[in-house]
C-alpha cells in the first residue's frame, strides 16, 4: 500500500507542476524562485559539511535561528542552508549571521528532490515541526542521509487525517527521529508507527526577546505614563476593534487617568480604530505623531514595538483571540510579568497555554474584558500572583534549544 501510495502521489506531482508554475508565476513567494524550485538554476555550494535545515515560514525560522547558532557555535566551519517556502521566511534566513545558503523549498517532485540531494549532499536533513513531503523524504532514504524533525507538533486534526494513511506516513518516516515538543505529539508519532521518538522541548520559548527594562522606562517617560496605570492591547485583528474601543472607553471612566495603548497587528485597522476612538469621544494619538500629554489612547501605526510596549503595562490583552483567527503570542506580556487576558480562540497557542498552566485570564466579549481590567489595576496585588506563577512556568520552559542541539550533532556523528 505505501508503494501505491507513493507512485501516484510522484504521478500527480509530476503531471501538476508544470501547470503550478504557471498559476504562480507572477506570485510574490514564487516569482523570481521558480527556477531554482524546478532545480533548474542549482545554487554554488560553498565547501565544506552541509546541513540542510527547513522552516516553512517566518515563525518556524525564527525558532530554528537559535538552533542554528547553537548547532554553529559547535561546529564552526558546518555549512548552513537554511530553506523557507515564503518570501517573508527567506527574508528572516538571510538575516541569521550563521546561514550560508538561503533557498526556497524545492518543489516535492520526485527528481527535483533527487537533483537537489545530489547537488547539496547534505550530512543532515533537519525540518521545523511537522511537514512531511514526500519525495523530499525518499529522496533523502535513498542517498542515506539523516533526517530529524525538530520542536515536531501532532495536532489533532492532523493526526486524525494521517491515520487514514498510517503505513505511508510509517513508510516516509521510518528513518526519521521526531524530536517532539511534548508528550501528546511523541503519543501520536507512535501510534502512526514511527520508531525513533523522543521528548525534547519547545524551542518557541527560547526564541524571546531580551527584555531591555531601560527602553521601557524611556518609553514611558517620552509617552507621559510616568504617574499613569497603561493598560496594552496588542495583535488586534479584524473585527475586534469594536470590543477593544468600548473596553477602552468604559475603563477610562472608571479608571482615572488610565492610559491605554492599542496595538493592530496590520496597519488596515489604524483608520476603524480612529474612527471608533472618535465615536466613542477618546482623546487619541498616533504613534507616529508628536506625543500629546492629554490623551487618554495611543493607537500605534508603527511596527516593531510591541514586546517593549508590553513592558509599560498593568494589564495587558493579546488580541487575534476574540474572533476566530488561533490567537497571538501571550508569552511576551507574561516575559515581563504582567498579567495577561485573551479570548477563547487560541488554536494557534495551545503549546504557550498549556505551557503557563491556566495562569492567564479568559474574556469573550467587551463587557468581560473591561470587568477583568478594572479589577487587576482595582485590586493589583490579587493578580500579581498569576503573572509571576506564569512567568516561572515560561523560564521553566526555556533551554530546549540546546538539548535540540545536543541531539542533531549526535545524530550525524553517530
Amino acid at each position: 500500500m505505501p508503494h501505491i501510495i507513493l507512485f501516484v502521489y510522484r504521478f500527480v506531482t509530476f503531471l501538476l507542476v508544470w501547470p503550478l508554475c504557471l498559476a504562480v508565476r507572477n506570485h510574490r513567494n514564487f516569482k523570481n524562485t521558480l527556477r531554482l524550485r524546478l532545480s533548474l538554476d542549482l545554487p554554488h555550494v560553498p565547501e565544506g559539511d552541509l546541513i540542510w535545515f527547513h522552516g516553512a515560514s517566518l515563525g518556524e525560522i525564527r525558532a530554528l535561528a537559535g538552533l542554528i547558532e547553537a548547532v554553529k557555535s559547535r561546529r564552526p566551519r558546518m555549512v548552513v542552508c537554511l530553506s523557507a517556502m515564503t518570501q517573508a521566511g527567506r527574508e528572516a534566513a538571510a538575516s541569521i549571521e550563521s546561514v550560508d545558503l538561503v533557498l526556497p523549498l524545492p518543489f516535492d517532485v520526485g527528481w527535483i528532490m533527487r537533483r537537489y540531494m545530489k547537488h547539496l549532499s547534505p550530512k543532515a536533513l533537519v525540518i521545523s515541526e511537522t511537514e512531511i513531503w514526500p519525495n523530499l523524504h525518499v529522496a533523502a532514504q535513498k542517498a542515506d542521509i539523516p533526517v530529524a524533525l525538530v520542536n515536531a507538533r501532532l495536532s489533532a486534526g492532523s493526526f486524525e487525517r494521517y491515520r487514514f494513511v498510517k503505513s505511508f506516513i510509517a513508510y516516509l518516516l521510518k528513518k526519521v527521529r521526531i524530536m517532539a515538543t511534548a508528550k501528546e505529539h511523541a503519543d501520536r508519532f507512535k501510534v502512526l508507527g514511527v520508531n525513533d521518538v523522543r521528548i525534547i522541548g519547545n524551542m518557541k520559548f527560547d526564541s524571546m526577546p531580551e527584555l531591555h527594562p531601560e527602553r521601557v522606562h524611556s518609553l514611558r517617560a517620552k509617552l507621559g505614563a510616568d504617574s499613569r496605570p497603561v493598560f496594552v492591547a496588542g495583535s488586534i485583528r479584524e473585527g475586534e476593534e469594536p470590543e477593544v474601543m468600548k473596553t477602552v472607553a468604559a475603563a477610562r471612566r472608571e479608571i482615572p487617568g488610565l492610559f491605554c495603548i492599542v496595538v493592530p497587528r496590520h496597519q488596515g485597522c489604524v483608520k476603524r480604530l480612529t474612527e471608533l476612538a472618535q465615536r466613542l469621544d477618546v482623546s487619541w494619538m498616533l504613534k507616529s505623531t508628536a506625543p500629546r500629554q492629554d490623551a487618554d489612547l495611543l493607537i500605534v501605526d508603527t511596527v516593531g514595538e510591541l514586546f517593549d510596549l508590553y513592558g509599560l503595562a498593568q494589564a495587558a490583552f493579546v488580541g487575534g483571540s476574540l474572533v476566530d483567527l488561533g490567537g497571538q503570542n501571550i508569552l511576551e506580556p507574561i516575559a515581563w510579568g504582567v498579567p495577561t487576558m485573551h479570548g477563547p480562540h487560541m488554536d494557534n497557542f495551545l503549546w504557550a497555554l498549556e505551557a503557563v498552566r491556566g495562569n492567564t485570564l479568559v474574556v469573550t466579549n467587551a463587557d468581560e474584558l473591561s470587568r477583568t481590567l478594572m479589577a487587576i489595576i482595582r485590586q493589583p496585588e490579587t493578580y500579581a500572583g498569576k503573572a509571576r506563577l506564569a512567568r516561572l512556568a515560561l523560564e521553566r520552559s526555556r533551554g530546549a534549544t540546546m538539548r535540540y542541539a545536543g541531539e542533531l550533532l549526535q545524530m550525524m556523528s553517530g
